[in-house]
């Protein structure tokens, strides 16, 4: 599918100037000559200070330091747990763990595997695993969003031996052509739009039993930095906006999320907040270990 960029509408640095200016007043006399004495020229008045100059307004935050090139490489480790916003002390949090992987083949390409999610079920005559992962990259000062997918393999194993056992793999995907692409170096107000097909797949033992495919548009815009308190400590913050909107009609699916990820501290380039109506989180506890 032919696939559109539009044109992101970015904001340069404003700095301001200050120019100081001294006037000068000069008297000149001459030799006198017989006759009268030269009248005293009163000393031209000092001249006044120059003007202290004008601070510099304010550099414009950028988002660069709110991603953290650390979570590409392999082996780095982010867990945490997340809470709706007020929700009570009693309420059960929401837990994820996230391993960044080596590079893998996906949706035509070799991005950068994450694992956020492995499940391992082991009883007799049952056994099932699944992972989940996400497929990203960081390239030329640009995050690149591939997609995801979930593998669950099952195998049964019937107490009769006469009995085959069953050994199923099946696996779903979630692919964006081309992928989501932004800058990490956005300026406040920045608006990235990006073009893409959406396409859902689903197989069984390597055979497609299901797809369907869809337009659909990203748009991130970095809203600027904000204070942010949170029980993990308050921090410096980028704070984004991202919609995803799938399909073209009037039934087109549309998905907005508030996002803050930490310009500063141990958890820099992570996000403390998100908000969209399904999800919303807070984070209340995360142990980052980067390589």
């Amino acid at each position: 599918m032919k696939t559109e960029n539009v044109r992101a509408f970015t904001y340069a640095r404003l700095f301001a100037t200050a120019t100081a200016a001294a006037a000068i007043s000069a008297c000149g006399g001459g030799n006198g000559g017989g006759g009268f004495p030269m009248l005293p020229i009163s000393p031209a008045p000092a001249p006044a200070p120059a003007p202290a100059p004008a601070q510099p307004a304010a550099a414009v935050e950028s988002s660069a330091a709110c991603f953290n090139e650390a979570d590409f490489r392999e082996g780095t480790t982010l867990e945490f747990e997340a809470v709706y916003p007020g929700a009570s002390s009693t309420a059960k949090p929401f837990h994820r763990k996230s391993v960044t992987e080596g590079r893998e083949s996906f949706a035509g390409a070799n991005p950068i595997a994450f694992n956020v999610g492995s499940e391992t079920v082991d009883v007799p005559q049952f056994q099932q695993s699944t992972v989940k992962k996400e497929y990203k990259d960081l390239a030329s000062g640009n995050v690149m969003l591939y997609g995801k997918s979930t593998v669950t393999r099952t195998k049964i194993t019937p107490p009769q031996s006469t009995t085959p056992s069953s050994d199923t793999t099946f696996a779903s995907s979630e692919t964006y052509s081309p992928p989501l692409s932004f800058p990490i170096d956005m300026k406040p107000g920045q608006v990235i739009q990006q073009k893409i097909s959406f396409t859902k797949t689903q197989t069984a033992s390597g055979r497609i039993t299901s797809t369907s495919s869809a337009a659909a548009t990203g748009e991130l815009v970095y809203i600027g930095r904000e204070k942010l308190d949170t029980p993990v400590g308050t921090f410096n913050t980028c704070k984004f906006s991202l919609k995803v909107t799938v399909g073209t009609s009037s039934l087109a699916k549309v998905t907005v999320n508030e996002i803050w990820q930490a310009a500063e501290g141990p958890y820099r380039g992570q996000v403390l907040k998100g908000i969209d109506p399904k999800s919303p989180m807070l984070v209340t506890k995360m142990t980052y270990s980067p390589k």
